[in-house]
């Protein structure tokens, strides 16, 4: 019986030595980073169905973007949910399909792989082309109160437009006639 007793013991001496648990701050961390990790997927929810409600209820009324679409006039809270509405207005089928989500305090970030068919005009000068895109986004957010405040986000705009055949500038324009031969000097 010794035997059964003595092991037991020493294992509750030990626990009890490393602490014994999750402290009250420890377990409001982890409430907090959970609370924030669900916001952040809430939002992608929002971009992937459209739902403005879902979205403008996990953005704080404070929210900015570090980097906004210079297209897109509005600003704070009101500019990510215009962006959204435009964006999923010239590709209605866009999705974002998660590859990796860190979390920390505060702060949330992530990577997917954003795809869509681009069946709208994306803005001035940019007529649908009915091709289909993908392309990687990564998106940090600083969260408050189980909101979003701020935004930084990254996205291979460049992958997209020459999926869609769309010619950015950066490289030569292959849809231009060679010029016409010059005159011969005399």
């Amino acid at each position: 019986m010794l035997n059964r007793i003595l092991p037991v013991t020493a294992v509750l001496v030990i626990f009890s030595a490393c602490g014994g648990g999750v402290t009250p701050e420890q377990q409001a961390q982890m409430d907090k980073e959970a609370a924030n990790k669900a916001a952040f997927e809430n939002i992608g929810k929002a971009w992937n169905t459209g739902d403005e409600k879902l979205l403008a209820d996990n953005l704080a009324d404070n929210f900015m973007t570090h980097n906004p679409d210079p297209m897109i006039q509005s600003t704070g809270k009101q500019q990510i949910i215009d962006q959204m509405k435009t964006y999923r207005g010239s590709s209605p089928d866009m999705s974002a399909e998660g590859k990796v989500m860190l979390v920390d305090g505060d702060w949330v970030a992530g990577v997917a792989m954003v795809k869509g068919t681009n069946t709208g005009d994306m803005g001035p000068g940019m007529p649908a082309t009915g091709k289909a895109w993908e392309a990687t986004g990564i998106d940090v957010m600083r969260f408050e109160n189980g909101k979003a405040v701020e935004l930084w986000t990254v996205f291979d705009v460049m992958k997209m437009m020459s999926d869609m055949g769309i010619n950015m500038g950066g490289g030569a324009d292959t849809t231009q006639t060679a010029p016409a031969e010059a005159p011969a000097a005399n």
